[in-house]
């Protein structure tokens, strides 16, 4: 009987070993999630940005520039490698 008791306690599924692998891994979804959820923030807020009540004209200039090649006349374009 105490060897039952011992082997759940040290190789069974909700043994020791496996509470800490469980808190491990716990740990880094949640470091995953903290990341996504920072992107999507980042992402709620451009888009925020874009909506028509409320739109940035900084933003929809940058949007012209970049996807449809469009400068003003007296600008200055500078390209920078990624």
């Amino acid at each position: 009987m105490l060897s039952f008791f011992h082997w759940h306690a040290t190789k069974g599924p909700r043994s020791l070993q496996n509470q800490a692998l469980q808190v491990a891994k716990l740990e880094a979804r949640q470091a995953d999630l903290a990341k996504v959820r920072a992107k999507r923030d980042a992402i709620e807020a451009r888009v925020k940005l874009m909506r028509p009540e409320s739109v940035d004209p900084d933003m929809a200039s940058q949007l012209v520039r970049e996807k449809l090649g469009y400068e003003k006349v007296n600008s200055i374009v500078v390209n920078l490698p990624n």
